[in-house]
């Protein structure tokens, strides 16, 4: 299943000629909709008194985090804990 998951994203990407990689800016966001957080949620552990751990990003409602070195790959391991977090809230 993986093999032609990649395939089709091979054959989508191919499909934009024109397509150029670069860096993007993106502004962190909170919605909650019947109950749902929705949002690029930041959390700072600097602020949190937790210094030994680095900043990064959530995407809600989906759980997936991202952090330094900031380029585009997501941490499953960390949605797995931020969509056990949030529903222990």
């Amino acid at each position: 299943m993986l093999r032609r998951a990649e395939a089709r994203l091979a054959a989508n990407l191919a499909d934009l000629v024109e397509r150029e990689y670069c860096d993007i800016a993106i502004r962190p966001f909170r919605l909650t909709a019947d109950g749902v957080l929705f949002g690029l949620v930041t959390e700072c552990r600097a602020e949190d008194g937790e210094e030994d751990e680095e900043d990064w990003a959530e995407l809600h409602p989906e759980g997936l985090g991202f952090s330094a070195p900031w380029n585009g790959e997501c941490d499953t391991w960390r949605a797995s804990a931020g969509g056990l977090a949030q529903l222990l809230r």
